[in-house]
This record gives structure tokens, sequence and C-alpha cells, in this order.
């Protein structure tokens, strides 16, 4: 589609996809630039990343579409971008999206008055969406936009390529002048990140219009970045929370009005009767998944730490470690080293959980023992990894990532697969080898030596060196939950209840679950535990310990406290939780003890 002196009356589906994924790769271009512009509704640095998740679903959803009717096109888009949508401006695009898809039903041409008939619809929808909508914003872009293509098609212009360039010009205006309207962009310096992201897309459809070609060269803008942004506060509630509710005949506005009785911030609703997304920041994101059980069920659900986001624009050195909640890193930990962790998945019937996030471990112990359907877990999906990665890269970190041993879940082979998508940066995923306590002690080593400048390279032969030097060992309380989970052949629960005899779980150089002997006694014993880590330890070694219960914190303590008394080079010893992860397979009471070598991280 080039320009010329032939007026282009109509645009079919197929010119229209073309010309919509120059546009999205534009956005893709800009997306490092958008994120640090982003300082509305909070300054967490993601406004880029989720803009280019959003339109990234579009491209997949579309990439071999037959379509060849403008109504049809935009349904598959409309339904990729409610889909693929995160963030604040990412549901307000997905509902600019839903709005525009209703205003060409019917439709196998797009002419220029329905052209602008569709951008007013969808920019009325992304109105609706907001729960508290603020001038100044994407929305007023979206709208000054569409009031234009409107007032010239008043006009007489029945071109689409005459006037698409006058809703450009007029997009271009209403951004600029978003300072003006919204104080805090004055303050730092900058644009909308929204609009800014909606005006990337025109501006690469716009240079495809005239040149054929999409544009390759990406402008360098910091120079534009004039406050500082840095000076911005994440606001009172500190979890990006979204998720998708499916069902039939949803009421969005009573969806929006339940959400809005909660403490929260930047409420979006977006979508339609059979399927909406929910945007919500809040401090507690399971309130959020029990109130939109009520209208359906849950199909996606994420909850992000903005305090975390907002924490990389200074975060030390250039190295990011990531690493899913299976590893039981204790809360205080994971703030101060600046760990990034990935949830696992489970569900108790059709109720699904994000561990650590929407179930505490002490509420999952209470379902454990209330529920009469046994709980699954599962791996967190590949996206969950790549929106943590891409976030990561956009901001120049190479990233360490840190995953469960392959043989005892999926998890990391779908943090691999998430990596090997990422385009710009680099991501190198380690297979640990290990669980919980295990798993967890590398990544903290990990992040101690990122946190002191290493470079991606030194972190990562660190971990690799730690890895054959860590042990991880473990004792049920009951071996009942870890044959119902496969992890203990029902034989040796046998013989053991036999002999009364409590089996010791290790991880072996192998990365697979087996046995490395047993204690005397049924149940978890704290100091043979204790005794057996110790045995398994160099005398003139530092180690760092972790210990993880099963909802036994006081058997924690006792076997912390006979570590500490029989070995004299102990860096630390922390006490955690077993999360659902484990103990789904291991059940309650349990302890698991975890070592490796301190080795100087000093730069």
């Amino acid at each position: 589609m080039r320009t010329s002196s032939t007026a282009i009356a109509y645009l079919d589906a197929p010119r229209m996809l073309r010309a919509l994924s120059a546009g999205i790769g534009h956005v893709f271009q800009r997306r490092e630039y958008l994120n640090r512009i982003n300082v509305f509704p909070v300054p967490d640095g993601d406004t880029g990343t989720n803009m280019a998740f959003t339109f990234k679903t579009i491209l997949e959803a579309t990439a071999t579409s037959p379509d060849d009717r403008i109504d049809d096109l935009l349904n598959h888009v409309a339904d990729a971008a409610l889909d693929g949508a995160r963030g604040n401006s990412g549901a307000i695009m997905a509902q600019y999206l839903h709005g525009f898809r209703e205003a060409v039903t019917g439709q196998q041409l797009l002419t220029a008055e329905r052209f602008a008939l569709a951008a007013k619809a969808g920019a009325a929808a992304a109105w609706t969406a907001m729960s508290k909508p603020v001038p100044g914003t994407l929305p007023t872009v979206l709208e000054d936009f569409s009031l234009e293509l409107t007032r010239r098609v008043a006009e007489g212009v029945n071109d689409i390529q005459v006037l698409f360039k006058h809703g450009l010009e007029r997009a271009q205006v209403s951004l600029a002048n978003t300072p003006n309207q919204l104080p805090v962009l004055k303050q730092a310096g900058v644009v909308d990140a929204g609009g800014q992201g909606f005006v990337d897309l025109l501006d690469g459809i716009w240079a495809y219009i005239v040149s054929g070609e999409v544009d390759s060269t990406v402008a360098d803008l910091q120079h534009d970045l004039t406050g500082n942004i840095q000076e911005f506060d994440v606001g009172e509630h500190r979890f990006c929370t979204e998720c998708v509710v499916e069902g039939e005949h949803i009421d969005r506005n009573a969806v929006m009005t339940r959400l809005e009785g909660l403490d929260s911030s930047s409420l979006v609703v977006a979508g339609g009767q059979k399927r909406v997304r929910v945007h919500i920041h809040v401090n507690n994101p399971a309130e959020v998944f029990l109130v939109c059980e009520e209208f359906g069920q849950i199909k996606q659900q994420k909850a992000d730490d903005m305090e975390r986001q907002h924490g990389l624009l200074d975060h030390a050195g250039e190295v990011a470690v990531v690493t899913d909640s299976g590893a039981d890193i204790p809360s205080d930990e994971v703030e101060r080293l600046g760990i990034h962790v990935v949830p696992v998945r489970l569900s108790f019937g059709a109720t699904e959980y994000l561990d650590g996030v929407s179930l505490t471990p002490e509420d999952f112990y209470r379902l454990l023992s209330e529920s009469e359907e046994a709980p699954l877990t599962s791996q967190p999906p590949s996206q969950d990894f790549s929106r943590v990665y891409s976030l990561l890269t956009s901001h120049g970190y190479g990233v360490i990532s840190v995953g469960l041993s392959e043989h005892l879940s999926g998890t990391t082979a779908a943090a691999q697969q998430a990596a090997s998508h990422i385009e710009n940066g680099e991501v190198r995923v380690i297979d640990s080898l290990s669980a919980t306590a295990g798993q967890g002690l590398l990544a903290m080593a990990a992040a101690e030596a990122a946190l002191k400048g290493w470079s991606l390279t030194r972190v990562e032969s660190l971990v690799r060196e730690l890895i054959p030097r860590t042990r991880v060992f473990a004792v049920a309380d009951d071996l009942t939950w870890s044959v119902k989970g496969g992890r203990v052949p029902a034989w040796v629960k046998r013989i053991a209840d036999f002999l009364h005899v409590n089996p010791i779980l290790t991880a072996s150089p192998e990365g697979k679950m087996g046995l490395s002997g047993f204690h005397i006694g049924s149940g978890a014993n704290p100091a043979k535990l204790a005794r057996t880590l110790v045995s398994k330890m160099e005398d003139d070694t530092m180690y760092r310990v972790m210990v993880a219960h099963a909802n036994n914190e006081t058997g924690a303590t006792q076997v912390r406290h006979e570590i500490l008394e029989q070995h004299t080079k102990i860096h630390s010893c922390h006490i955690t939780d077993a999360g659902p992860a484990l103990g789904v397979h291991f059940g309650p009471g349990g302890l698991i003890a975890g070592f490796t070598p301190r080795l100087s991280t000093s730069t």
C-alpha cells in the first residue's frame, strides 16, 4: 500500500493486516523507550513490554490468517488482544479493539466512513474500560484520533490514505498535550507512555503506507527524559493483578462495581459478555480472584510486584536473577537480593491459585487438610517466564534463571522455551538439579554475585560450580502424601511402616528424587535430619543453609539449632515455608534441609 495519486476508497482484510503488522513492528522497536517514559499510573517501567505482549498475540493469531473479510479479521484481532492484554495500556487497547470490532460487524470492506465510525466506537469503549478515567492518558489520544477522522469524513474526505494522515497528525498533537493535562507527566518531562505507544503504532502504519516497507530505524530519544522518573512512588498498591474471566452473559459493569469495592487503584475491565480481562492494582491479589470467580471461570491470572519492577530503574549490577516459587526462598531474602520469582500454579478442584501470590503457605496447608479432593500443581506457562524475561532484558539486564530440576518438573523446560523466544537481550536458564532449599540457595548465591556487579558469565559459572556441591535432604512426617504424589513408591512406605523407619529423600547428582538412607522411628525427626545434613558437610568449609518446613516451624527451628551447634562454619541458616510445589507431594509436617558452600563473591 503506497502513496499515490489514486485514492484508497476501501481496505480489505489482507491489506489492513499488512498495515497493522507494520505498526506493531514499530511498537516492538520502541518498547524500551516506552518503558523508560512510563510514570503513570505507577512508574513500574513496563508499558512498552506490556503493549508489545498485547500486540504479539495479535500477530500470532493472524500470522496465517485466511480472513478476507474485515469483520472476520477484526474478530480475531480483538479476541487475541483481550487474551494477550498486559498492563493498564494493554487492557485499554484491547477494549478499544473490542469496540472497533463491534462497529465493523457485517462489513466485508472498510471504507473511510466506516473507519471513522469504528475508531469512534473504539475510543468510546476504551473510556468505559476505566474505573476512574483520567484525561491525558491513552483514551484521550484514542478519542482525539477518532474525532479528527469523524470531522474529516464529515467534510467529504473519502480517501483512507488522506484520512489516516489527518488522524495521525491529530494524535501527535494530542500526545504532545498530555503533559498539560496530567501534571505527573509534566513533572517528569515525558508524554503519556500508553498514548505514545498508540502513536507509535500509527507511525509504523504510516511509514508502511508511504514506503511499503517497515521502518527498521530506532531513534535514540533518551534526551527527551528531562525529569527524574525515580522520584515517583509506586503508590499504595503493590501488585499489578490481571485475570481473564469466561462465562455467559457477563455484566462488565457489575464486575467493575464489585472490584471498585476493594482497596485498589488503576482498575480496567475490558471485554464483552463472554470474556472480560481485569487489570487492577491491589495489595491482596487473592481478593481480586475471589471476586472474579463470582462472574465466571478464571482462565488466566497473574500478579506482578510493581515495587520490584520499579526497582529495576536503580538495580545495582548488570545481571538479574529469576527463579520459580518452588525454590522456597524466604520473602525477606527475595526482597534483599532483588530476586524475581515466577509463581507455580496449583488448583483445588476448579479453583486455580498462584503460589505465594493468591495463596499463602498457611492457607495452602489449611485447604490441604480440609479438602477431600487432592490438589494439583502445574508448572508456570512459558508466557509467565517470557513476561519477566522481556521486562528485564528491555531494561538492559542479562538474566540468570535458576530452575527446578527437570527430572522433577517441566518448569525449567517452560523457562527454556520462553528464553528461546527473547529477541533482544540474553537469558541463560540453568537447571539446578535440585529443588526447594537447594534451588533457593543457588538462586540466592547468584543474586548476591549479581548485586556485586558480576558479569552474566561469571554469575553463571558460579552457579554451575555450586550445583554439584549443593545437597538437599528431606523427611516426611507421613509418607502417604509422597506416595500419592508419585515421589515415593508404595513399596517403600510399606517397608518403612513395617520396620518403623523413615526414608531420607534427596536429590541425586542427576537431579532425580532418591533415597539417601533411613532414620530409625516414624515421623519427621529434627535432630536426626540435622545430623544427616552435617554429616555430609566438610568441617573447614563455610556453608549457606536453608531449612524448609511443611507447616512445621517448630521442627524447622530445632533443625536450625542443631545445625548451628554441630557445625562451626555456617554463614547463614534461613528458615522458610515449603510452598505448594513441594507440599502437594510431601504433606504437612515434613522437614527439608539444604546446604551449599559459600564461595567468595567479592569483586
